[in-house]
């Protein structure tokens, strides 16, 4: 009896510690390092009403976001990218770059 409470002791040191070294190891890195504001305007003011936004990588056409909303903040890796707005028969893109620790400002004048 004596042998078997030593070896679940055993065990349990066992799987303590290696909950202890598991829950130790950092966590992976986010690529995440910036972000862009993008903003639709009417007359030279926030539109407040929902424009069709879609934001494409460049470097892999690939679509990041599509989305109804008169603004939108949108954390992004560094890289080349395209936002492109939709408003009623009006379309506008802009294309700009995310840097490490960046944010973007974009402003989409929708007005015809």
């Amino acid at each position: 009896m004596v042998i078997k409470s030593i070896r679940l002791m055993v065990l349990a040191s066992c799987i303590g510690a290696s909950l202890f070294f598991t829950s130790a190891v950092p966590a992976a890195e986010s690529p995440v390092k910036g972000s862009v504001n993008l903003m639709a305007t009417l007359k030279d003011a926030p539109a407040f009403t929902p424009v069709e936004w879609k934001v494409l990588r460049l470097d892999n056409n690939s679509t990041i976001k599509t989305t109804h909303a008169h603004s939108l903040n949108l954390p992004l890796s560094p890289g080349t990218y395209k936002a492109v707005a939709s408003y009623q028969d009006v379309t506008r893109d802009r294309t700009f770059t995310v840097n490490n620790n960046g944010q973007v400002n974009i402003i989409i004048a929708m007005d015809k």
